[in-house]
Parts: structure tokens; C-alpha cells; sequence
């Protein structure tokens, strides 16, 4: 028996030489699989950042196109607008130098400019406005007038009255 239990400790002792030799098989074709596997991970990666890259890159060329684009018509526009300005301080210039000229046509024409009909219009009014009150005060004076002279012929009637029947 002592045999065979030698024979079995020697059978274990085998078998367990060989799950560590397996083990270690095992642990050796993992490193040599994972680092095959890290490189073939940082070669991905850097394709995956190469195409990012270049991605990244053609958005930043097309954002940059389209502020361009977007800063050319914004010149544009303000240029015409600049330009529908001077225009129009121009035809305010045309427009006051005609002003003076048909001012001036119809000053020697002797023709009354708005500010002269305007003036005549307001001396108009004031001089309506100072009749209307002096006609106002005239009423009332006539009114009182009338009043006061009818009532002392009332009155003399009256007495003239009285002294005939009196008589």
C-alpha cells in the first residue's frame, strides 16, 4: 500500500506539475495575445484619431467657408446701405439747391413764400380775434345803452301822465 500511495502522490504531484505548466502556458499565451492585441488596439486607435482628424479638420474648412461667405454678404449689404446713404445725402443736397433756386424764381416773381402767407395768416387771426372781442364789449355798451335811455322816457311818460290827470 505504501506503493501505492507513492504511486498516487507521484500521479497528484504530476498532475498538479501540470496545471501549473498549463497555467503557465496559459498566462504566457495571454501576453503574447493581449500585447498582439494592445498593438492592434493603438493601431485602431490612431486610425480612429486620423479620421477624426481629418473630420474635424473638413467642419472647421466648412464652418470657416460659411463665416466667409456670411462676412462677404454682411459687407456687401452694409456697403450698399452705405451707398443708398450717400445717395440720399446727395438727393438732400439736389433737392435743397432746387428749394433755393425756385425760392429765389419766385422772390423775384414777387410771389409770397408759405412763411409770408403763414405771417399774413397769423396778423389775420389777430386782428379777427381783437374784433370779435370789440364787437362782444360793443353788444354788452349797446344793451346797457338802451336800457338806461328807455327807462327815463318810461319814466317822463309816466310823470307827463300823472301830471295831466292831476290837472
Amino acid at each position: 500500500m505504501a506503493k501505492d500511495n507513492d504511486k498516487r502522490a507521484n500521479d497528484v504531484a504530476e498532475q498538479l506539475e501540470h496545471a501549473f505548466m498549463a497555467g503557465l502556458g496559459a498566462l504566457s499565451d495571454a501576453q503574447k495575445k493581449g500585447a498582439k492585441r494592445f498593438e492592434s488596439l493603438i493601431k485602431e486607435g490612431e486610425k480612429f484619431r486620423k479620421k477624426t482628424t481629418t473630420k474635424t479638420e473638413s467642419l472647421i474648412d466648412d464652418v470657416q467657408d460659411t463665416i466667409r461667405d456670411m462676412a462677404g454678404d454682411a459687407q456687401s449689404k452694409a456697403t450698399g446701405l452705405l451707398d443708398q446713404v450717400r445717395d440720399k445725402s446727395r438727393l438732400d443736397k439736389l433737392q435743397s439747391a432746387f428749394d433755393t433756386r425756385v425760392a429765389d424764381a419766385m422772390d423775384r416773381l414777387n410771389v409770397p413764400s408759405k412763411n409770408d402767407i403763414d405771417a399774413i395768416n397769423k396778423k389775420l387771426n389777430k386782428i379777427i380775434r381783437l374784433l370779435n372781442e370789440q364787437g362782444t364789449t360793443a353788444a354788452k355798451k349797446k344793451t346797457t345803452r338802451k336800457r338806461t335811455t328807455k327807462k327815463p322816457a318810461a319814466k317822463k311818460k309816466a310823470a307827463k301822465t300823472v301830471k295831466k290827470t292831476s290837472k
